[in-house]
Order: structure tokens, then sequence, then C-alpha cells
């Protein structure tokens, strides 16, 4: 909650939060210190408006201590070094009144110094006041006060460590919150990316199964059922697939890819041409050519317009080519291409590179390839 503005009324950067909460409390409890003070000021023999004046500031310095530096943590350094000087102006301003008797006031200051800044700056401010302390009572009734310096010193110096130790608590706090957030980042974009995979080439088999299905309704009844079975089959393990990626445990086959594959070329009327087994592929490149092969051929079916599919393999690389129409126009934005983009993204997570492009005389190649694994494509 930010509550102090400038002149202008702009908001400066005071929060009452969580970090200014505890500082406030333990604040609180070092401000006890000051009840000294204030019982020696009013047993004092001074005249009544000193006692006042001295009371009045020893109050303000409490409130100033408990409110401000907690407030101003991670605030520009300007910032906290104004605050520091309103400090040790307060103190100040009780030396005329107390004489040296005050100078163990500036221990208050010395403590803010280590809390608010920089290792180094807390050291110099601590050893300047340690200094000023022994200075003001050089020549006061009980001679230099060194362990009221020394104590000053050790406290700011116990102080400054212990706000170290805050400071890279919290940068180690948003640290892990920044990688639970890239961690929740790449899950969403796993998930999307694999309901695209999923979804795309389940629905096109879909329709191209269902389409043939309506056109043998006329002339091969008999055929129909075993259509109509496939439709269903491909819906269940689409499911089980949306299902399993939600869970992060699916697994792609190769093998089963091009099996699917051929099943949804040959509904679409496109020939396919196969490769006969995956026993060459490297192990650590088949489930990755699986979704390769499985968004290629979606994409060959969709808008390619092609009569021809050729899935060609290799140790550490796969190759889809097609004779259609070759890379889709500005007129179909929606073909595919954010398809490939996240292929691309999947192929290059991988440890690989993903070739397209348009073949000569006509057609459109994908090609991926492994350089992680042995062997090289030819």
């Amino acid at each position: 909650m930010r509550i102090l503005s400038d002149r202008d009324g702009r908001t400066l950067p005071w929060q009452w939060d969580r970090g200014a909460r505890r500082w406030a409390a333990g604040a609180l409890v070092a401000t006890a210190y000051t009840a000294i003070y204030v019982v020696g000021v009013i047993t004092s023999d001074a005249d009544t408006g000193t006692k006042v004046a001295s009371v009045a500031l020893l109050t303000l310095l409490a409130v100033v201590y408990v409110l401000l530096p907690g407030g101003l943590f991670g605030a520009p350094i300007g910032y906290r070094w104004g605050c520091l000087a309103v400090i040790v102006l307060v103190v100040l301003a009780q030396l005329p009144l107390m004489g040296a008797d005050a100078v163990g006031l500036l221990i208050f200051p010395g403590v803010a110094a280590a809390i608010m800044l920089p290792m180094r700056q807390a050291l110099a401010v601590a050893l300047t006041l340690g200094a000023a302390m022994i200075g003001i009572s050089w020549n006061a009734a009980g001679g230099p006060q060194w362990e009221l310096a020394l104590t000053e010193v050790a406290l700011s110096l116990w102080m400054a460590g212990f706000a170290r130790n805050i400071r890279l608590n919290e940068q180690l706090r948003s640290a892990q919150q920044e990688l639970a957030r890239s961690a929740v980042l790449a899950e969403r974009e796993r998930i999307a990316r694999d309901l695209h995979d999923i979804l795309g080439h389940s629905l096109t088999a879909i329709t191209v199964k269902a389409a043939l299905a309506r056109q043998l309704a006329g002339r091969a009844p008999e055929k129909v059922l075993a259509e109509v079975n496939d439709i269903e089959n491909l819906a269940r393990s689409a499911l089980a697939d949306v299902r399993a990626t939600a869970s992060g445990i699916r697994e792609r086959s190769l093998a089963g890819e091009l099996a699917a594959a051929r099943s949804v070329l040959t509904a679409a009327g496109i020939t396919p041409v196969m490769p006969g087994a995956v026993d060459d592929v490297a192990p650590a490149g088949r489930e990755l050519f699986g979704y390769v092969v499985k968004e290629a051929v979606t994409n060959v079916v969709r808008h390619s317009g092609a009569a021809n599919c050729t899935v060609r393999l290799g140790p550490d690389w796969v190759e889809i080519i097609d004779d259609g129409t070759g890379r889709p126009t500005a007129e179909r934005p929606d073909s595919g291409g954010s398809g490939l983009c996240g292929l691309q993204e999947r192929v290059s997570a991988a440890g690989g590179t993903l070739v397209t492009g348009n073949t000569v005389p006509s057609g459109f190649s994908v090609r991926a390839e492994l350089t992680t694994i042995g062997g090289r494509g030819r």
C-alpha cells in the first residue's frame, strides 16, 4: 500500500508490505532503548522547555525509525539516503539539548543504514558514525565513548550481513518463481503443440473417412461399416491421446504413425509409398520422427492436392515428399503453417533441423534430421 506522494501528486516508492511490517515489529522493540533517554531527560535538571523538546525529538526518532526504513527497502537509493539523513538530523538535533549523552542515539542511523544500503556503503556509514560518536564525546565528562562506538559498528555490521541474507533469499525466491512460471509456460506450449498434432491429424483422418463412407453408402454399403469402425477407433485414439497429453505420458510410435499415415492417405485417394520397416532408424529418433510423419501427412491430406506421397527413412532422418501443388499460397493462410512452426520448435528442441520447401517440378517436401545421433542421411 503506497501512502506518500510528492508535490506533483506522484506516488513515492514507500510500501507498507510484509517486509516493512517485519521491520516495524523489530524496530519497535529496538526503540525501547530510547526509554533510557526519556527517563534521563525527565529526571535531569534541565528546564521544562528543554525536557519537552528532547522528549518530542526522541518520540519523532522512534516514529521515523519504525516507519520509514522498512518501507523503503526496494526504493531507489536516493530515497534510502534521504531517509538516513532524516534519522541522523533528528539525532543531531538532540545534541544541543542533551549534550554528549545523545551520541548513543547514533546507533539508530547505523543500523538503518545497514538494512537499507549496499554492504560497502553501510560499512562506510557505520565507521563514520562510530568516529563521530568518539569525536563528539571526546571532551565529555566521561571521556570518549569507545564502547558505544564499537557497539554501533558491530551492530551495523551484523545487521548488514543479516540484510544481505534477506536480499539473497528474496532473489532466490524470485528466481524460483520465475522458474515456476517458465515451467508452466513450457508445459502450456507443450500441451498446445501436442493438441494441435493430435487433433489436426485425427480430425483430418475422421473427415476423410467420413467423406469416403458417404461416397460408399450409395455403391458399396458393405464397406461403410469398416469406415465407420475406423472413424470410431480414430475418435477413441484421439481422446486417449488428449488425456495422455494432459498427464505428460504420451509416447509416439514411428511404426504406428506410418501405419496410420498409410490408412489416411489411402482413404483420401493419395497413393502412399512407405518404408517396410523402421529398424534402421536410431531409437533416439523414432518418437520425434513419428511426430514429423504425422504432421507432414496431415498437411498433405489437407492442402496438397497430391496423387502420391512418399515417406523415406534413414538412421537419423525422415523425409516426406508429395507431388501436389507445393507451398500454400497467401490465399490460404490457414494451411498448416502453425503446425510446421510447432514442428520446427519440436525438432530444434531435440537437437535437429527441419527443412521444408517446394520440389521440382511440383510438390512439397518436409525433411527432419537429427544431428545428435550417429549416421548421416543421403
